[in-house]
């Protein structure tokens, strides 16, 4: 029966492997909707409740879950951090499951075995990308945002994110390739998996990457020397020449990739960079943080306080710190920190505890160590060090896909399984987990129902969105209103309705009643859009812009003010309001808004050049026109 359970879990996995890893909204909530339907079954009464699960790990999950659920919601813009709240409970889900039901050793070999065929087609694209340098997308409408690259992404619009989900299969597939209990045959395929994904790590130029698998393989290697010195000796020189075999292997490819290509070999002497930009995104977290220092700024509002304590080098949208750690920090507080912490520490003591049992070498004789749970094990204390380096700097758990398969890890720490449970004695902390059980669907039951809904105008924002990139802006405009119809929480919709009329009122095609509704259409959209969320600068610039396109002056620069003080650091915004004022034929104050942006770079200089250009050629137009005689 365990198996109807696993089906609906791998399909969302699956699901977040082609989209992009969930990176958005749309596709978070059809692979969350998928986990509570495996929720939901889990309570056949066929199936029992695993007692083995670690109790202070149970507990410190449950706490540090309902703090952040609860301080989500209450978050001034709710609309922003509900990506963060369905990644929590879809995490939570999964790891109650693979806790409390998915324990036996056969369920989590199917799933991993799962995930590493996932990763090893995340290889096609990732080699296209990588040697044809053209950041192709298996998906026509999932575009990469950063700069022109060699650096492979697979099926990611990020490469770190990429790295992130391989370096963690890495691992495990090592660790079985040394512990693992099945033929030599299968064995070996796991050491070629391994170092096949290992060119994945190596070619997606994540630094984070390259130093966080390196500290994770170092702990592999110490945990399986370790348990070959506790397990019978006629053992210990097998293991010893596997382990060093696989490592030989590694490091060769390391060597071979890393050094021998001139872009990955710059990436690696780039790892300890003094200058990276890193450094001034988490200045920008801790400026927040001390803003709300105890309880935090709520759900993913680094997203518009980024921008506000933004330094002005940092051009680029600073949607993420790049820091894990301080994302929860800045957001949640000290109290979700804290909880964060002793999850933490919690997992890797019991993991570390469930090592010292499964190595002991009484086990040796035992039949239940032919399963892999030490394999798994071992796997999975390396996959959480990883992370815990990774997280330092990269923002890997605002990723669907790798939080889901963390919670996995970090169940697996919380409870090793067993072939069969142990029949003993009742105790209170045996109700407990029984009780917390069959409180799995109703929590899935409640995430369907509040989540499932919200796809309808995710959808509808999304194919407005692709439009309107592709230059379809009269079906851009459908799209939006059909949600914006009986949508009102949803300020992307607003966004792109408000885009769309704007780029048509350019379009001189149009009639005059269709001009006038389009102009209307233009600045409601806009201000709706930031009444849902008031701080968003990219809405705020917008606005300004249409009620420009209206000859609406005043309110124009009276909002494009608004977005100087909520993005005061932006070239972006300043080249806009550079714009305004030259349609308005206000050149001395556009030529100075031109100038500043000009000095801080990004895309907002390039908008400001153009604009200067244009302020050039009005001047010799006018110049050239003979002036009339006194």
């Amino acid at each position: 029966m365990r198996i109807l359970i696993l089906v609906p879990l791998l399909a969302a996995f699956a699901f977040l492997e082609l989209f992009i890893g969930g990176a958005r909204l749309l596709y978070t909530l059809p692979a969350v909707g998928c986990i509570a339907l495996a929720a939901l079954l889990s309570c056949l009464p066929s199936l029992k409740t695993s007692q083995r699960g670690n109790l202070p790990a149970l507990i410190i999950s449950l706490l540090f879950a309902g703090y952040i659920g609860v301080r989500n919601r209450f978050s001034e813009v709710e609309y922003i951090g509900r990506t963060q709240l369905f990644i929590l409970l879809g995490c939570l889900l999964i790891y109650l499951l693979f806790t409390l039901v998915l324990t036996k050793p056969v369920d989590r070999r199917r799933f991993f075995l799962f995930l590493g065929v996932l990763a090893l087609l995340q290889m096609i694209p990732a080699l296209i990308q990588f040697t044809q340098m053209n950041q192709w997308m298996p998906l026509s409408w999932a575009q990469r945002l950063d700069a022109p690259s060699w650096r492979a992404s697979g099926f990611f619009i990020c490469p770190n994110h990429f790295s992130g989900f391989i370096e963690v299969m890495v691992l495990l597939a090592a660790s079985h390739t040394i512990w693992g209990r099945t033929t030599i045959f299968f064995r070996m395929l796991s050491g070629y998996a391994a170092l096949l994904l290992l060119v994945g790590v190596a070619i997606s130029g994540s630094r984070g990457g390259y130093l966080s698998l390196t500290v994770g393989f170092i702990v592999l290697i110490t945990l399986s020397f370790t348990a070959s010195v506790r397990i019978k000796k006629k053992q210990l020189l097998l293991s010893i020449l596997i382990a060093m075999g696989t490592s030989a292997l590694l490091f060769a490819g390391i060597y071979s990739l890393l050094f021998l290509n001139q872009n990955l070999s710059d990436r690696v002497a780039q790892i300890n960079d003094p200058e990276n930009c890193r450094l001034l995104l988490w200045s920008s977290a801790i400026q927040q943080f001390h803003l709300s220092p105890i309880w935090g700024t709520g759900g993913f509002s680094y997203l518009y306080y980024g921008r506000l304590f933004r330094d002005v080098t940092i051009q680029n949208d600073p949607i993420h710190v790049h820091n894990d750690y301080l994302q929860v920090l800045s957001e949640y507080g000290v109290a979700g920190f804290t909880l964060l912490l002793i999850l933490l520490l919690t997992h890797l003591a019991a993991g570390v505890s469930a090592f010292r049992k499964l190595s002991a070498s009484s086990l040796i004789r035992s039949q239940d160590l032919h399963s892999d749970r030490l394999a798994l094990n071992i796997g999975c204390l390396s996959a959480v060090v990883d992370y815990l380096v990774h997280s330092f700097v990269d923002f890997n758990m605002q990723l669907p896909l790798n939080a889901f398969m963390m919670a996995v890890v970090l169940a697996s720490l919380a409870n090793p399984g067993a072939p069969s449970e142990a029949i003993s004695i009742w105790r209170i902390d045996d109700t407990f987990r029984s009780l917390l059980r069959y409180c799995i669907p109703l929590l899935a039951l409640a995430a369907m129902i509040y989540g499932l809904p919200m796809i309808r105008g995710e959808y509808l924002a999304e194919r407005a969105r692709v439009a309107l990139r592709d230059n379809h802006q009269l079906e851009a405009l459908n799209w939006a209103r059909q949600g914006t119809s009986s949508i009102h929480d949803n300020p992307e919709l607003y966004y792109y309705q408000g885009e769309a009329a704007l780029e048509l009122l350019q379009i001189d095609k149009n009639t005059q009643k269709e001009t006038n509704l389009l102009k209307r259409e233009t600045v409601d959209s806009f201000t709706l859009g930031l009444k849902v969320f008031p701080y968003d600068s990219r809405l705020s610039v917008s606005l300004a812009q249409a009620l420009a396109t209206v000859g609406n002056y005043d309110q124009a620069i009276d909002q494009i003010d608004y977005a100087k003080r909520i993005d005061p650091n932006s070239g972006y915004v300043l080249a806009y309001s550079g714009g305004i004022n030259s349609m308005f034929g206000y050149f001395a104050e556009a030529k100075i808004d031109f100038e500043e942006a000009m000095k801080l770079g990004g895309a907002g200089a390039l908008i400001a050049r153009k604009g200067l250009n244009e302020i050039e050629k009005k001047k010799k137009i006018e110049s050239a026109v003979p002036q009339p005689s006194p």
